[in-house]
Order: structure tokens, then C-alpha cells, then sequence
């Protein structure tokens, strides 16, 4: 099997200590160096990207056994996690996300980020010559109950996503997104991301907000690609895979704070 990394674009990665799971999850699971890293063993959910003290909100919900449950300070946004693994803030990008937005990584015991969560997403949809457009594929899809009502009927079902995109080589990502990828199986880039309340606006919650493919100049340690579509559906196969995948379909949109 192909050995990738994988992370968000120009952010350096970190790989786990322990050599079996660096063999099952190499590249698989994303680090930011811009988050704090003085909260590692914390098991409370982590202070906003402003630096605000550790939240104490109440949680929406009950975790399952052997997990627990990450609720932001604002109560607007929710999501199970392994009791060993932390949440903490990242700082946003300037001018990419709207005022007050939410931004966190989760993260293993090790430092390996798993997830990256950011709300108020102001990143204009990109262009999409006919010219450019190249085949992408959905290795897995699974519903995305964000409210824990019934699913709306019109529009596009939020779900949970792993695809690739066609370039030199097969490109991942993973994430949430109510959005196909285009027409006839061709895609200039494939969004992760999903339209959430007013509070919320787009957000996304996955390893990248958008998968585009790349040129071998544009590629590097933090990047995901396979050979073949078999590669990639081998290594979103593995069981540490799984646990993220349950964490990321775990995730619930809150009415906020209590009037």
C-alpha cells in the first residue's frame, strides 16, 4: 500500500510515536503547528481561538461509552470524540471566516490533528473552466443527521464524504458538504463543506474545506495522493479510519444559548 501524509495545505505534519499506529495511519490524519500545543492532556473541551478560558458550557447530549462530548462555548455546534483525544482553538485565517467564527482542531494523545472545525466560512466559490474539470470519485457517503430531526426534504442531504480528484495522481480528502461534486463525474475541485444555521454560516468539519487536485510542484509532505483508486480505498479502510469517521458523522448544530 501506498505511504501518504496528509494535512492542510503549507502546514508542516507531525507523525505519531507509536510505530503501529504510524504504519496504519501514516498521512492519514492531519497536524497544524498554529494551535497550542500546552492543552494535550486535557480532557475538557478547549478555550475558543481568542484564547477564552476552557468552556464550560453544558453538553447537547450524552457521549457513548468510551467517548465524550466537545460542545463550544456558544452551545452552537456539538460532537463526540475518544476520551484520550483533545479539542483546541486554531487561529483563522485573516480575512477567510467571518467575525466571531469557531475554529478547532482535534487531536490525538500523539499531537496528530484528526479533524479540523471551522464556522463562518467566507471562501467564494471557485471557477470552474470547462477546460479543467477531471473525474473525481466517491469512496464512501454516509448521511449527516446535523440536527437530530428529521432530514429536510428539499436540497442537498448533508453528508459525510471521502472522495478523490484526478490529477498527476489520485487526490483525498474527507469531510461534510451538501454539495455534488459536478456534473457527468468532473470536478475542478470538490467542496467540504455544509450551510448551517445563521449563528454557524458554511462550515466544515473534516481534514480539508476543499480537495483540488495539484501539479507535482504544488505537492509535498502534507499532501494526500494514491496510485490507484484501490490504494485509497485500502487506506480509508482501516479501523483508526472508522473512529474518525464516527466522530466526524457524530457532529450536531445547537440552537445556541438558552433565552
Amino acid at each position: 500500500m501506498h505511504t501518504s501524509t496528509t494535512g492542510r495545505d503549507a502546514r508542516p505534519i507531525r507523525r505519531l510515536h507509536t510505530a503501529v499506529l504510524a504504519a496504519a495511519l501514516a498521512g492519514l490524519l492531519l497536524t497544524s503547528c498554529s494551535a497550542p500545543e500546552d492543552d494535550a492532556g486535557s480532557a475538557s473541551p478547549s478555550a475558543s481561538a481568542s484564547g477564552a478560558a476552557p468552556s464550560t458550557a453544558a453538553p447537547l447530549r450524552e457521549a457513548r461509552e468510551g467517548w465524550k462530548m466537545f460542545t463550544d462555548p456558544g452551545r452552537l455546534v456539538s460532537f463526540e470524540l475518544p476520551e484520550a483525544w483533545v479539542v483546541q482553538p486554531l487561529e483563522p485565517a485573516v480575512g477567510s471566516y467571518a467575525p466571531g467564527s469557531l475554529h478547532y482542531a482535534v487531536r490525538t494523545p500523539e499531537g496528530v490533528t484528526t479533524a479540523e472545525l471551522h464556522t463562518g466560512i467566507l471562501t467564494p466559490e471557485r471557477p470552474c473552466p470547462e477546460a479543467e474539470r477531471t473525474t473525481y470519485h466517491v469512496i464512501g457517503s454516509d448521511p449527516l443527521d446535523l440536527t437530530g430531526g428529521a432530514p429536510a426534504v428539499t436540497g442537498i442531504e448533508p453528508r459525510f464524504v471521502v472522495r478523490l480528484i484526478t490529477g498527476f495522481r489520485f487526490f483525498g480528502s474527507y469531510g461534510i458538504t451538501d454539495q455534488v461534486g459536478g456534473a457527468d463525474g468532473l470536478a475542478c475541485s470538490l467542496p467540504n463543506t455544509v450551510q448551517g444555521t445563521e449563528a454557524l454560516g458554511r462550515f466544515s468539519f473534516g481534514d480539508l474545506e476543499v480537495l483540488v487536485p495539484k501539479v507535482p510542484a504544488e505537492t509535498g509532505p502534507s499532501t494526500v495522493s494514491f496510485g490507484t483508486i484501490g490504494e485509497a480505498e485500502a487506506y480509508y479502510a482501516t479501523p483508526e479510519f472508522a473512529t474518525v469517521r464516527e466522530m466526524i458523522l457524530s457532529v450536531r448544530v445547537g440552537a445556541g444559548p438558552a433565552t
